[in-house]
């Protein structure tokens, strides 16, 4: 049996996120709450129950386009046991039906998945889906990142266990006077912090080249997530040199977005950032701490070796997820818009709002 809710039934949407949160495959893009971060798009839930036990939820957000039409995209969806026939031909139903009532072309979805699950791949060619790849960045959510698993280690023997330059860098800063503050999403965050974490990123961006986004998208995550989302600020002598978020479902913690001024890279504050994100999570009783995003070609002469490089040096594990899937419920008008989102116009509309 499945259901479909909305924002307005509260108990439902309540029982989605204590599944999400509780259950291993649980995501904080699949929370109920990150469609106030999304304001742009509409959102609904799947709920599927197996003798009236939530066995599976999805978080659907939904995009207007013209002539009344709409794609669907379940972020890092669904949330379940992926490798159940029963469980997604339930999610299926409900899928169809909300396309139904949406008039939606497309289905997205890109869950945390290794590409080494054969028997969910193998139910994703039975749906229909096709798959698309990117040794980049160019799909919606970043297909390799790096992992730490924190389940049952102490934090001397998690130190012990990084790169000597990791280790040296992070002792560096601290010997340099850095000092980290910490600000939870639950909490009033003055202004004046965030504009500086703000100013941050969009000096990043255009050292490294990408666009940013602004002041409120960044409000939104932390009001949305709460004490799930924290502002990491790093300090020298009172000045604001670099900043990070963190964020939370269950028993994980993914590293954000991260940002550094010109001045005073040379205190390495961003290493001992992630080993303050790091510690926050063995504090939260984390078992999983995810570095996201990093390039699959690897090789020394990539623009992007230096962000492989710098959250390699925290031995995490490098993962390869399943790419990005495209459901089409009306298959010659999903062809054509799907030929149009090649273009990476669209796909970067996704990651603007």
């Amino acid at each position: 049996m499945w259901q479909i809710i909305g924002k307005e039934n509260l108990e439902a949407v309540s029982q989605m996120e204590q599944f999400v949160a509780r259950h291993e495959k649980g995501h904080f893009m699949q929370l109920p709450q990150w469609a106030q971060v999304k304001s742009f798009w509409d959102w609904k839930g799947i709920l599927v129950f197996r003798e009236d036990r939530i066995v599976a939820a999805m978080s659907v957000l939904i995009r207007s386009m013209p002539m009344g039409l709409s794609l669907l995209y379940a972020p890092r969806g669904p949330v379940c046991d992926r490798n159940d026939r029963d469980v997604w031909t339930e999610l299926m139903a409900a899928l169809k039906r909300m396309a139904k009532e949406h008039r939606a072309l497309l289905l997205y979805l890109d869950p945390d998945e290794p590409d080494t699950n054969a028997e969910f791949l193998s139910l994703m060619k039975k749906w229909k889906f096709r798959e698309q790849s990117d040794e980049g960045f160019g799909n919606i959510q970043p297909q390799f990142v790096f992992r730490l698993a924190l389940d049952g280690r102490d934090e001397e023997g998690l130190f012990a266990h990084f790169s000597q330059k990791t280790r040296y860098n992070i002792r560096l800063a601290q010997r340099k006077g850095v000092t980290i503050r910490e600000y939870s999403g639950s909490e009033h965050i003055p202004e004046a912090v965030l504009d500086s974490f703000t100013a941050l990123m969009e000096t990043t961006g255009q050292r490294d080249h990408f666009q940013v986004r602004g002041k409120a998208y960044f409000k939104s995550i932390l009001n949305a997530l709460g004490d799930d989302a924290r502002l990491f600020m790093a300090y020298y002598q009172d000045i604001p040199i670099a900043g990070s978020i963190e964020v939370f479902c269950g028993n994980k913690a993914w590293y954000l977005y991260g940002a550094s001024a010109n001045d005073h890279r040379n205190m390495m504050p961003n290493y001992l950032l992630q080993w303050t994100m790091i510690q926050n999570a063995m504090e939260q009783n984390c078992d999983l701490y995810d570095f996201r995003g990093v390039p699959g070609d690897v090789s020394k002469d990539h623009p992007l070796y230096g962000l492989y490089r710098f959250k390699k040096g925290f031995s995490g594990t490098y993962t390869k997820f399943s790419g990005l899937f495209v459901h089409s419920f009306l298959p010659m008008s999903g062809f054509l818009i799907e030929r149009a989102m090649k273009l990476r116009r669209w796909i970067r509309s996704f990651r603007k709002s």
